[in-house]
């Protein structure tokens, strides 16, 4: 795990790709970086881990088996996305899930069990505004907070698999999110008193097809 952790610093330190950077392409592509930075050995744990995930078989369906743990650890960059669309996971929070709710659920680290989609995991709205209007710190849990507790989960040989699995997957998603610009930043001005949510309250207007059917500025980054 530590070969991992190596991995996910290297990424996100030199990760600088432009196209297509916050979506699932991009999500996957930072993987497949991690993934040659691993060991053998390290890769061998990796595979073990990723079978936990509830979309292995998803995964990997009519993959040659040399290339599973390989094709598993790419997709699997994307599942905190999956589970914001998949029924069995639940919204549990405030503005569609992405503020976080209070009691100590938020920030809870269990494992697959956990049915929460934790979607304010995914960012860290650090506060900014040009025009002097007064800022509200950024809500806690957020990505800030969230990496280290699931590096040290992983780190800690008293994790069972099925946590390591979960919070590998995790890291793996929020080394790509953190490096998008409006994951990391929000804008408090006299027309947004309470901030414009990451840019999801910016609406964009653009010809036809050249937004590619986003329609606020958060989703138009994302497909950048």
């Amino acid at each position: 795990m530590r070969r991992f952790l190596v991995a996910c610093f290297v990424v996100s330190s030199f990760w600088t790709a432009p196209a297509f950077a916050w979506n699932n392409f991009g999500h996957m592509e930072v993987a497949a970086v991690a993934w040659d930075q691993l060991t053998s050995a390290t890769k061998a744990k990796v595979a073990k881990l990723l079978q936990k995930n509830p979309k292995f078989g998803d995964f990997t369906d009519g993959v040659e088996p040399s290339d599973k743990a390989r094709i598993a650890f790419i997709m699997a960059a994307t599942w905190p996305d999956i589970i914001k669309r998949d029924s069995e996971y639940h919204n549990d929070g405030a503005h569609n899930g992405d503020v976080p709710p209070p009691g100590p659920d938020a920030s809870r680290n269990i494992g697959y069990a956990d049915k929460l989609r934790h979607k304010y995991w995914h960012f860290v709205d650090t506060p900014f505004s040009p025009d002097g209007t007064p800022t509200q710190d950024a809500p806690i849990p957020n990505a800030q907070t969230e990496i280290p507790i699931l590096r040290a989960a992983l780190a800690d040989p008293n994790s069972d698999d099925d946590l390591k699995s979960y919070d590998m997957v995790w890291l793996l998603h929020l080394v790509g999110d953190v490096h998008q610009p409006l994951h990391a930043a929000q804008r408090f001005t006299a027309a947004t008193l309470d901030g414009d949510a990451g840019g999801n309250d910016v609406k964009v207007h653009c010809n036809i097809g050249s937004c590619h059917s986003a329609n606020e500025l958060h989703a138009f980054w994302a497909l950048l």
